[in-house]
């Protein structure tokens, strides 16, 4: 799991990140933490797009509340989280869909607190309803391992079985999360169950999915960032 501190003060910055790495060993969870001093630096390449962003407010150039909107035209994915100075100045977050907020000088607990919120509301949103068989079923993106498309079906492989839907591999795309990524144009791969690649396959669960010629390099890019920088 991704998380992005956006703040340009530099001590405050890294007293975040202590808080971020206390709590990643507390609750024994994998967080990749990444540091950004503005808002511009942050959403200039939203190709490293967070799962959970905590935000200052007051910042010079762009201000928290301009850097939110801005990702909210990308992103109605990810938790954002509001740092202040002044408690009146969160209200603002309601236009954006911030998550929540936290009033400086942040203490562990306090983060501690909204961390659990924001992976809480991240685990709810990772159920998506699918028909299948005439049924609705309610599948969870972690058990996913890949999509498979074939004309107006879309065939979800998951480990305890396959799920046939009517609908295009396009629309699907849209609805799972970034956590996904094409590795041709028949197949959407679940990014946290590829194992290995091996030439030009990648490696699912048993299963080997040929990656190809025009997809190869985003595909490949999609999964380093996924891993944290390891292929």
């Amino acid at each position: 799991m991704k998380i992005a501190i956006v703040d340009d003060d530099k001590k405050q910055l890294a007293l975040l990140k202590s808080y971020v790495d206390r709590y990643a060993q507390e609750r024994g969870k994998k967080l990749d933490a990444e540091l950004f001093t503005s808002g511009l630096e942050y959403i200039g390449d939203y190709k490293r797009a967070a799962d959970i962003i905590l935000l200052d407010i007051d910042m010079p150039g762009i201000d928290g509340i301009e850097t939110a909107r801005k990702i909210r035209k990308v992103d109605s994915y990810a938790a954002i989280i509001f740092i202040t100075n002044m408690a009146q100045y969160a209200i603002l977050g309601y236009e954006v869909d911030a998550l929540d907020f936290m009033v400086k000088p942040v203490s562990y607990f306090d983060l501690k607190l909204k961390l659990d919120k924001a992976i809480g509301r991240m685990r709810e949103m990772r159920t998506f309803a699918v028909v299948s068989d005439g049924k609705m079923c309610v599948l969870s993106e972690e058990d996913v391992l890949y999509i498979e498309g074939s004309n107006q079906y879309v065939v979800y492989h998951t480990a305890t079985g396959c799920y046939k839907v009517h609908a295009t591999l396009k629309a699907t795309e849209e609805k799972v999360g970034k956590g996904f990524c094409r590795c041709n144009n028949s197949y959407i791969v679940n990014l946290s169950h590829v194992v290995a690649i091996v030439e030009n396959d990648c490696v699912v669960g048993k299963e080997r999915l040929p990656i190809s010629r025009s997809k190869k390099k985003e595909f490949l890019d999609s999964l380093n960032r996924h891993l944290g920088g390891i292929v």
